[in-house]
């Protein structure tokens, strides 16, 4: 890393020197521009003058307002010029201060390493003293053996698992596929995968992770990882009384001192609360319907109004609400079916899609 760092210095140096000559070497190209206009417009002048074609005087004094826009141009770019010592200050300062990093940040007293030399000792020290290696080199050194113990679902749980703290949720969870593949009978696999491919997806279980939770408690319903993950799930859906029914169930099986006691206590807390907004949405939801279906068993001839009413059972998954009013449609618009299936169609559509 020092011979890096300071060559990544001195290609940062040679740069702010080359930024430097160029400033120095360049002109100002809006002057240059403005001189050249100014020479093509005195010999045209010139040109004109020669033919006949404008009086002498006239061509003097449009060549004196030239020459004065001119004037004007070059006060206004007057730039001073660019010292040269500039460059190689900044330079010293920039090869200075990497050294400076380097010596107090880094470790310049160790020699560098190439990456395959760091791999070889990351293994070695797997195979010694496990306990100190980090979670990043120890799943790198896991991965070179996976030509001696590529055929152990053992192998891959360890790995995959590793992979998980060192917050390689993508590597893990194909780590745990083949755990699934070689061993399908092992519930351990599957809540490893579906906890990968959950925390991949920012703590939410996707379609696949829910069935690899579902596939584990098949195989194992004491499977820990699966109930609380799928506790989380239930929670998700809304479903709080089986979730925290899944949650008494974790606790249960966890030591009084584990520390994943708290862990659940937190997701019970959390769900009490969720639960408790829910019920207050659900009601504030319900008082609007009551309204609305009062106000329709006195003015019956609103369509809008029952698809509404329609559509709000229908998100409230209230079946009793929805046979109701599919049945105040059938009576009302006996003669007029057309504009029943009217009000059906458009309680499917989304809100706003009318």
């Amino acid at each position: 890393m020092l011979l890096f760092s300071l060559t990544a210095a001195l290609v940062c140096a040679a740069l702010l020197g080359l930024a430097v000559a160029w400033l120095r070497r360049t002109p100002d190209s809006a002057l240059d521009q403005a001189r050249q206009r100014y020479e093509a417009f005195v010999a045209d002048l010139d040109r004109r003058v020669a033919a006949g074609h404008t009086d002498a005087a006239l061509a003097r004094e449009e060549k004196t307002e030239a020459a004065r826009a001119l004037l004007r141009v070059e006060e206004a770019e007057a730039v001073a010029p660019v010292d040269p010592r500039i460059g190689f200050v900044g330079a010293v300062v920039i090869a200075v201060a990497a050294l400076g990093l380097s010596v107090f940040v880094g470790k310049p007293d160790l020699p560098d390493q190439p990456y395959v030399a760091r791999v070889k000792a990351w293994v070695e020290t797997l195979n010694t003293a496990p306990e100190t290696l980090e979670a990043k080199p120890a799943a790198v050194a896991l991965q070179q053996l996976s030509g001696k113990y590529g055929d152990k679902p053992a192998y891959w749980l360890q790995l995959g698992q590793t992979q998980v703290v060192a917050g390689d949720y993508y590597e893990a969870a194909q780590a745990f596929k083949r755990v699934t593949q070689l061993a399908p009978e092992a519930a351990v696999g599957w809540s490893n995968l579906g906890e990968a491919l959950t925390l991949l997806n920012k703590g939410q279980s996707n379609g696949e992770a829910r069935a690899a939770f579902a596939e584990a408690l098949t195989r194992d319903g004491d499977d820990l990882t699966a109930l609380y993950y799928s506790a989380r799930i239930l929670t998700t859906d809304g479903r709080y009384e089986e979730a925290r029914r899944l949650y008494g169930v974790v606790q249960s099986r966890l030591a009084a001192d584990d520390g994943r006691q708290q862990t659940v206590a937190a997701e019970i807390a959390a769900l009490d609360q969720s639960a408790q907004t829910a019920a207050t949405v659900q009601a504030q939801i319900g008082g609007m319907v009551a309204g609305l279906e009062a106000r329709l068993a006195k003015n019956p001839e609103d369509p809008d109004g029952w698809a509404r009413l329609l559509r709000s059972y229908r998100v409230l998954k209230n079946v009793e609400g929805e046979k109701r009013v599919l049945a105040n449609l059938d009576r009302l618009y006996a003669d007029r079916p057309a504009i029943a299936r009217d009000i059906v169609q458009r309680a499917d559509r989304p809100v706003g899609a009318q």
